[in-house]
């Protein structure tokens, strides 16, 4: 762990330096409340010692301040202080820390106090890392590995916000495997899942930007996010993956409109002054329905009619 001793004292900072250095740990020091912010922008830190009686800013207003800073970030921070009646101990806990010592500090209950404090940081962490992915289940096909519906409502959202906001054109898309009923009739459901996620490559590889995002819309039907993107520059990609998922070469179920698995694709951007993102998918959608009537195997612009 990197541990953070905040203190004026200098030597208290060598003596409390060495029982941390020789607990295994790497102590880092600040002399005041400036330093200490400093080395938590600089630096990561496992665990704050901080000491109460402080010229300037005390350890109760520097623990406010951390708890302001890092809202989403939480590490142990311990109390040091000369001080020992229980009105202190409250109102450091109340100002945010996590533990309180009285000085002298005996080297054995400190690194005691330093090992629980690490228990209690590990199992957050781990909590966390748990957090993080379920998180990153939750907003995945679990077939195509695609993000799913869900997670592209939620993008779909934020980009057509920021690109309100900014004066930017968004352009969504919509794709459907052609004939894919055939397929699966043809070859078989396990096949099928293999086509699914064969398509669902060509898509991410297709996709040369980490801002654009592709999703599994439901069943053989994607969807694709191009923020800052004009309609004739979301050709270029349907050009790309129409390219694409040819030298893929994967044979199609006889009686499909094509003898190889291809794609129909509309798009529609914020040009059409769709109100929504809900509005804008569906203007996509449409444009997607006139490619399919329109022979398959390519792609069609909203029109803006209808």
């Amino acid at each position: 762990m990197n541990i953070l001793l905040v203190d004026d004292d200098r030597y208290i900072r060598e003596i409390i330096g060495s029982v941390i250095n020789d607990a295994g740990y790497r102590p880092l020091f600040a002399e005041d409340a400036e330093q200490a912010m400093k080395a938590l922008d600089e630096e990561s830190i496992d665990l704050v010692l901080t000491d109460v009686e402080m010229p300037g800013m005390n350890g109760f207003e520097l623990t406010r301040q951390i708890r302001d800073t890092y809202p989403d970030t939480w590490f142990p921070i311990i109390f040091l202080s000369g001080q020992s009646d229980e009105k202190h101990y409250k109102e450091g806990i109340d100002a945010g820390g996590d533990d309180y010592l009285t000085k002298p500090v005996s080297p054995v209950v400190l690194r005691a106090k330093i090992r629980a404090m690490e228990r209690i940081a590990n199992m957050k962490k781990a909590l966390d890392n748990a957090n993080a992915r379920l998180e990153k289940l939750s907003s995945q096909d679990p077939l195509t590995r695609l993000y799913n519906r869900r997670a592209l409502d939620q993008h779909m959202l934020r980009e057509w916000k920021r690109c309100k906001r900014d004066g930017k054109e968004l352009t969504a898309m919509m794709l459907d495997i052609d004939h894919f009923k055939l397929y699966n009739d043809h070859f078989g459901h396990p096949q099928g899942d293999e086509c699914l996620k064969a398509v669902a490559k060509v898509l991410k590889k297709s996709l040369l930007r980490s801002h654009d995002l592709v999703a599994r819309y439901g069943g053989e039907e994607f969807a694709i996010i191009l923020p800052e993107t004009s309609i004739k520059e979301a050709e270029v990609v349907c050009q790309r993956i129409c390219e694409t998922l040819a030298q893929r070469d994967l044979a199609h179920a006889p009686g499909a409109s094509a003898d190889r698995v291809c794609l129909s694709i509309g798009i529609s951007s914020t040009q059409h002054q769709a109100e929504t993102p809900t509005a804008l998918l569906r203007q996509a959608d449409q444009a997607l329905y006139a490619a399919k009537q329109a022979g398959r195997n390519g792609w069609r612009s909203f029109s803006g009619e209808g």
